[in-house]
């Protein structure tokens, strides 16, 4: 059965305002990631990467709160350091 929505115009900006946002945040996310990984990697050795991704892995098992949302969980771990 077809279903038909109808969205205002205000409606429709704030979703679209929403939408905009979330993929603001998440292509800045990426190329951080990527900007961090081509820095890092020209100046580790695979030894020091391997150790460096086995301890961050279990920092993040020890101090990630998952009764937290995505956002505030992501802001208390940054500031342990």
């Amino acid at each position: 059965m077809k279903q038909e929505m109808c969205m205002g115009e205000e409606s429709f900006k704030e979703m679209e305002k929403g939408i905009l946002k979330e993929v603001m945040s998440t292509s800045k996310s990426m190329i951080e990631t990527f900007k961090f990984k081509m820095l890092f990697g020209t100046q580790v050795t695979p030894k020091q990467n391997e150790k460096t991704l086995n301890d961050l892995n279990e920092f993040r098992t020890k101090n990630w709160d998952k009764s937290l949302g995505k956002e505030a969980a992501y802001k208390k771990y940054l500031n342990l350091y």
